[in-house]
Parts: C-alpha cells; sequence; structure tokens
C-alpha cells in the first residue's frame, strides 16, 4: 500500500473538488470549519508512514483498560476541551494573529494530509511545552511563548508538524486524559517523584501507579511518532536532531556552545538498565540518546525515503509556477554586430558613429583581428541617392 497518494500531481478531480467548501483559490483553510485544501486533489497520508509500532501496541493496551477507557471519553467530551483550553489563558493564532508561525502550522497540517485544521495557540503558562489535547475529533495546540522565541523557519516547522502528527495520530484525547488523571507532567511527575521508599511501601501508590505507568508508557511511545511526523515534514534529519536537543536543554544558545558529539557519547556510555528504569518511572517523554538512535533508524528506512520522495514531488507539483523572467532591457545606445571573418559578438557605441559615413571596427578575438566595416543605411539618414555598391571589404548596416 502507498502511505502518500493523491488524484493526480497536478490534474484535477471534478467529484473531489465539488465536495471543497466554496473558497477562494488562492485560500487553504476554511475560517468556518477549518477546513483544509490538500495540497493537490486526493491527496492523502496514511499514519503508517510515520507512526510507531510501539505507540500503536501502548495504545491498544490503554484502550483495553474498559473503565478507563470510558472515563476518558466521559470527561474529555463532557469538559475536557473547554476547560483545558480556558486554563492556558492562551492567544488564539490565525492569519490575522502572528500569521508567520499559524502559516507554519497549516504548512505542516497540510504536507501530513490532515482534512481539517487544529487550533493552535501561544501560552506563557508552560513556556517551554508544545502540548496537544482534545477528543479524537476535535483537538488543539498549545505553544509554549519560549519555543516562540527560540525556534524559527524550519525549526518552528518541526515542532508544529510533531503536534500536527500527535493530533493526526488521535493522540489528543489520552494526552487530554494524562492532563486529567495525573494532572502536571515533566521530569520529576512520575509515581517516584515522592521518593523510592515512599513508592513501594505506600499502598496508594502502588494503585496510583498501576494507571499511572501504562498511561506514562503510552505518552514515551507517543513522542517517537511524533518526532516521525516531524521529520517527514521537514526531511532533515540534521534539523530534527537540533531542534530535539535544543528543547532538552531549554536553550538554543546553550546548544550552540556544547559539544554534541560528546554529549550523545555520553548518554551511549550510561547505564542502559539505570537508565530505562529512570525513564520508565520518572518521565512521560522519552530520554533523549535512545530517542535520537529511533530517529536515525527511522530516516535510514526505505520506507521514510520512498514516503519523503512521494511528498516533496507532490509538494513541487503544488507550488506555484514562477513567472517567466522577464526579457533583458534593450540598451539603446550601442550598436550590436557580428565579427564578419568568425561571428564574435561585439558592441559598438553609437556616440562613436555620430557625423560618419562609416566606421571599421576590429574584432576583440587575437587570432581573427579582422576588420569589420559598418557603413551608414542612406535610408536611415534620410539621403535619397542609392546605395553604393559595396566594395570588396565586408560591411554590415545600420540604423534600420
Amino acid at each position: 500500500m502507498d502511505r502518500i497518494s493523491a488524484a493526480g500531481a497536478t490534474g484535477d478531480v471534478p467529484h473531489l473538488r465539488r465536495l471543497w467548501p466554496r473558497l477562494a483559490d488562492r485560500r487553504v483553510i476554511c475560517s468556518e470549519c477549518g477546513w483544509l485544501r490538500p495540497l493537490v486533489p486526493g491527496y492523502a497520508v496514511d499514519n503508517s508512514a510515520f507512526a510507531w509500532a510501539a505507540d500503536a501496541k501502548a495504545m491498544a493496551a490503554l484502550r483495553a483498560m474498559k473503565p478507563l477507557n470510558a472515563a476518558a471519553r466521559a470527561v474529555s467530551q463532557k469538559v475536557g476541551r473547554r476547560w483545558i483550553e480556558a486554563s492556558f489563558n492562551g492567544i488564539l493564532l490565525g492569519e490575522n494573529q502572528l500569521p508567520h508561525i499559524y502559516g507554519q502550522a497549516v504548512r505542516a497540517a497540510r504536507i501530513l494530509g490532515m482534512s481539517h485544521m487544529p487550533d493552535v495557540y501561544i501560552s506563557g503558562e508552560r513556556p517551554w511545552d508544545m502540548l496537544t489535547f482534545g477528543t479524537e475529533d476535535d483537538s488543539f495546540v498549545v505553544v509554549g511563548s519560549a519555543l516562540v522565541g527560540n525556534f524559527q523557519g524550519v525549526d518552528m516547522l518541526f515542532l508544529l508538524a510533531r503536534e500536527m502528527g500527535h493530533c493526526k495520530a488521535g493522540h489528543a484525547l489520552w494526552k487530554a486524559v494524562i492532563r486529567f488523571f495525573l494532572g502536571e507532567q515533566g521530569p520529576q511527575k512520575g509515581m517516584m517523584a515522592g521518593g523510592i521508599f515512599n513508592a513501594i511501601l505506600s499502598p496508594t501508590a502502588l494503585v496510583g501507579g498501576a494507571l499511572e505507568m501504562p498511561l506514562l508508557a503510552w505518552a514515551r511511545q507517543a513522542e517517537i511518532t511524533a518526532d516521525r511526523a516531524g521529520v517527514l515534514t521537514v526531511g532533515s534529519e540534521e534539523v530534527a536532531r537540533r531542534v530535539l536537543l535544543s528543547w532538552s536543554l531549554r536553550s538554543s544558545y546553550m546548544f550552540r556552545q556544547l559539544n554534541i558529539e560528546a554529549w550523545i557519547k555520553q548518554q551511549v556510555e550510561d547505564d542502559e538498565t539505570v537508565t530505562r528504569l529512570s525513564e520508565l518511572t520518572t518521565s512521560s517523554t522519552p530520554y533523549i540518546g535512545p530517542r535520537l538512535k529511533l530517529l536515525s533508524q527511522f530516516v535510514e528506512s526505505p520506507e521514510f525515503r520512498h514516503s519523503l520522495g512521494r511528498i516533496r514531488s507532490i509538494v513541487a507539483s503544488a507550488a506555484p509556477k514562477k513567472p517567466a523572467p522577464a526579457p533583458a532591457p534593450q540598451n539603446n545606445d550601442v550598436l550590436r554586430v557580428k565579427c564578419t571573418a568568425c561571428g564574435t559578438p561585439m558592441t559598438v557605441p553609437k556616440a562613436a558613429l555620430a557625423g560618419k559615413s562609416q566606421l571599421s571596427v576590429k574584432c576583440p578575438v587575437q587570432k581573427c583581428g579582422k576588420l569589420t566595416v559598418l557603413k551608414k543605411n542612406p535610408k536611415a539618414a534620410g539621403a535619397s541617392p542609392a546605395p553604393k555598391p559595396p566594395k570588396k571589404e565586408e560591411t554590415l548596416n545600420y540604423g534600420d
């Protein structure tokens, strides 16, 4: 199955066009319903183009927990989006509100083949976080204000594409569930945040862990899916690595001063067992070393190269055609002629011809050096007598 499909790279599909909202040709998003115009008619990206297998497995485990699944849907659908949305006190982005960021979000959503545009907010409540919440059918993204100040251009496109990947993969519901059931998440918010002995000896901690650990396990796998959606959108592992490392440091300035290779080596040499245990019990995001390793494996896969090639060809076909270059302005102050012996182009200032009936011009090519005699056209000069027959020298007329 082709993970990236389109009805035609340059053609149109009338029956598909009839289903589109009535938008002007240059508009790509409906301001009323959020519908997105596809890059080309019939363009679609299957989730399998970027989905991480362990993500689907962990999500299936969550859905198998019937009471949790029922509670999650009830909370999310009844009060979830409205409550979470209001709690961030964010600024809704759009064509008239930070359009350079909103435009990147729209571009990411269209490249990933999304049919509708999620709302995108900027908030200072959690300045270094990029978050996705909502239901399976209605999601929104919150961009931390510090990220806006530290990442621009293709770096911001990667970050926004990650969140669009979360939305497209159906992560918004379970992201909301984690916020409702577990509260704020971070490196110190796991079940061992109160101390390992407290976690082992307290019955309530163990009961909470039975709920918390499957959710955190899924959240870590979901981030790998998002990383893959981001790198598929920007098409560059170098960009993805730079952004993820800078993001983990909470500073793009510090990133530029670090020996990145030494840092990666340190991550590889750390005790893998202890690292995995720490990640398992304390973090909702994967640690940076294993995360970058999985990213490299994805980028090197034939599936990634095929999907990226398809996307690039479709994006290129959908780009506006470049206008034909304007013809170079003609310089009316010179006369363009060719050497009658070797054909070398020559230019002669018209001022050099003023008041003369003829002018000999030497070929600039050293091996040639022949003279071409320019004679004034009597018709152009307004003379009535018939032109004299040419002499033996090769001549060219000017003034026609």
